[in-house]
């Protein structure tokens, strides 16, 4: 089949490529260092290798790939005084190595006083530079090969400036194959490093990188092709995981089938793509949450298709997580995934050593980790993230030991084993594991575009509007609004169903201001514990302690008089800021008050007593108290 025609004058404008004259690419290097000038953005140069080849080819000049080749490898022989360059077989780069002899024995240079010091007993060499965007940091990539074996199977590995560059830390490479010990020895691996750092400075390629996941300021991470990976390496397994791997239409149709199914699937579906969603609209992290003490509904594989929105979905695998970790754990993870949704299943297994499920939901939703000093006692960098959390468990995220802040940051679907969440489990869970990372690439790179962005923050404020009609708090709203926003937007790109979440379908998954406020919890946890100790309120007995008094006639008829180091105490057990909570109370007319304080002095059993001076409910002002109610927001 006939190719077809060039238009080179399209060409010219469309990639700006000087004029070039058939001479030019027999009789001079002007092609070739045009295209060299890109050599450090590798899908730039490739597509400007492409187009000059084109453009040489309309000119009659074949083979410009070819000859571009070997002009790149004529720079790697380094024009130097020095008469040593390395000499390592099938060497990614040739360096200037100064007085250091390089060959297949390794690294090493002749003393002043004569004999031979050793740097290292193998090939090694820098051979890239790179610097974080994010924080400026530049680190330094060493290949280096054992064995004879296999000459071409360099193995790279990245890491700071700070290891390679004192003699100390540099035996830390050790561990990963690179044969230094300490002594005489690292302190010359040392110096030859430096050397040919320094020396062909300008023949090792510099890149761009970034340590961790999500949006940066040349797009988002890892679909940026310019921005390589400079992170711990603990996460280059999860790294490797965000990728693509098989077919997205058998992805889509599994994940449409999904969808239609439960209401449940949808939420957690959105709130995989909501996700990187959270930093361009301004939303604070929050979780969704799936829990149902039945086994056997399907939330484990509702958080695997929605995992594998971005990556391999395996429960305990690379990506997705179980919640047998650290708080710090979560953290890092949070921190090096950034934007892209952070999975963690069974959180009961996030139990301390009294059965109690403890899990830092509020920490990890202030998208901040803590202020931690360095090994000089100075300030290490503070982690940030600005993503979502999907997690499940047998039972709720919050509880009564949370509060408001916690509570405010979650939202939560009881799945219940009448009403599964996914109809046909192991059957979608073999679908996902074999294809997955599709959906997360296209969906942001339709947000890449400016216009885009602009649409996601408009409609984000839109139902933003919507659900703050409902009696529901700003933070709930917010989470809520990005799920819809993420929704509406998925459904117009990936799955084009007409089928997208309603602020009507979340709102019944939104707590009320009343079940979120933790002052009016805390009233009717010291009301609930009244009641419960009513026999302890009649003024004085011989058989049980006396907490108070509850008036039960005159002036002061539903009040309850309650001694104040038990009111103390009280809240102590409940893990409720006694003052903040009296604070509260004191303003709204719920206690009776001296002055400034919270109490005034009450004869109780022929003794005077400091005591809190609360009013109990009546039966029509009784709030109807939530399972899920917690404190924390008044500690």
């Amino acid at each position: 089949m006939q190719a077809p025609e060039i238009n080179i004058s399209e060409l010219i404008e469309k990639f700006d490529l000087p004029v070039f004259t058939s001479s030019d690419f027999l009789t001079s290097t002007s092609p070739y260092e045009f295209v060299y000038e890109f050599h450090n953005n590798k899908f730039k140069e490739e597509q400007l290798t492409n187009a000059v080849s084109l453009y040489a080819h309309s000119l009659g000049i074949d083979g410009f790939k070819g000859a571009y080749q070997k002009y790149i490898k004529s720079l790697r022989f380094v024009n130097s005084d020095s008469e040593n360059v390395s000499q390592f077989d099938a060497q990614p780069l040739q360096l200037d190595t100064g007085d250091w002899k390089t060959d297949e024995s390794g690294v090493y240079k002749y003393g002043a006083q004569g004999g031979i010091e050793i740097a290292c007993s193998h090939p090694l060499m820098p051979i890239k530079r790179l610097r974080n965007i994010d924080t400026g940091e530049l680190k330094v990539t060493l290949a280096f090969r054992r064995g004879m074996r296999n000459k071409k199977a360099w193995t790279e590995i990245t890491t700071g400036f700070d290891t390679v560059s004192n003699a100390r830390n540099i035996t830390a490479l050790a561990t990963i194959g690179i044969s230094v010990t300490s002594g005489k020895r690292a302190q010359n691996l040392v110096d030859y490093i430096t050397d040919v750092l320094d020396n062909s400075y300008d023949y090792i390629p510099e890149f761009k990188s970034t340590s961790r996941m999500g949006w940066n300021e040349e797009g988002f991470s890892p679909y940026t092709e310019e921005i390589l990976f400079d992170g711990d390496n603990r996460f280059e397994k999860t790294f490797s995981a965000i990728t693509q791997v098989g077919k997205f239409d058998t992805w889509l149709k599994k994940a449409i089938e999904v969808r239609r199914y439960s209401l449940t699937a949808k939420i957690v579906l959105a709130a995989s793509f909501a996700s990187v969603l959270v930093e361009p609209c301004g939303v604070l992290p929050f979780f969704v949450h799936l829990w149902g003490i039945d086994s056997g509904t399907g939330k484990t594989v509702a958080q695997m298709v929605a995992a594998s929105v971005w990556a391999e979905p395996t429960v305990g695998g690379a990506y997705f997580k179980t919640c047998k970790a650290t708080d710090v754990g979560f953290e890092t993870l949070a921190g090096f995934l950034n934007s892209i949704p952070v999975f963690a299943d069974e959180t009961q297994l996030a139990k301390d050593k009294h059965g109690k499920v403890v899990f830092d939901v509020y920490g990890l939703a202030s998208g901040s980790g803590k202020l931690r000093s360095n090994k000089t006692l100075g300030l290490a960098p503070t982690i940030t993230w600005s993503n979502c959390f999907v997690t499940s468990g047998e039972t709720p995220l919050t509880n009564e030991n949370d509060g408001a802040g916690a509570v405010n940051r979650v939202i939560e679907v009881e799945c219940k084993g009448d009403e599964k969440v996914i109809e046909k489990g192991h059957e979608t869970a073999a679908i996902v594991k074999k294809n997955y990372g599709f959906a997360g690439m296209m969906f942001v790179q339709m947000l890449s575009d400016s216009d885009s962005l602009d649409e996601a923050r408009r409609l984000y404020e839109k139902f933003y509007a919507e659900c703050m009609e409902n009696d529901t708090t700003e933070k709930q709203a917010m989470a809520a609004a990005i799920l819809v926003t993420a929704d509406t937007l998925a459904t117009r790109w990936i799955f084009k169903d007409d089928s997208a979440l309603t602020v009507k379908d979340i709102a019944e998954f939104l707590k009320s201001k009343e079940a979120v406020s933790a002052a009016d919890r805390g009233y009717q946890y010291m009301c609930d514990w009244v009641s419960q100790n009513g026999n302890k309120f009649r003024g004085s007995s011989e058989n049980t302690d006396v907490y108070g008094l509850i008036v039960d006639e005159g002036v002061d008829v539903g009040w309850v008089y309650i001694n104040r180091s038990v009111f103390n105490k009280a809240c102590s057990d409940a893990q409720i800021n006694a003052r903040a909570l009296l604070g509260n109370l004191r303003t709204r007319g719920l206690i009776q008050v001296r002055g400034k304080g919270f109490t005034k002095t009450k004869r109780i059993g022929g003794m005077a007593t400091e005591c809190v001076i609360m009013k109990l409910p009546t039966e029509e002002s009784m709030v109807t108290p939530d399972d899920d109610l917690s404190f924390d927001g008044i500690l």
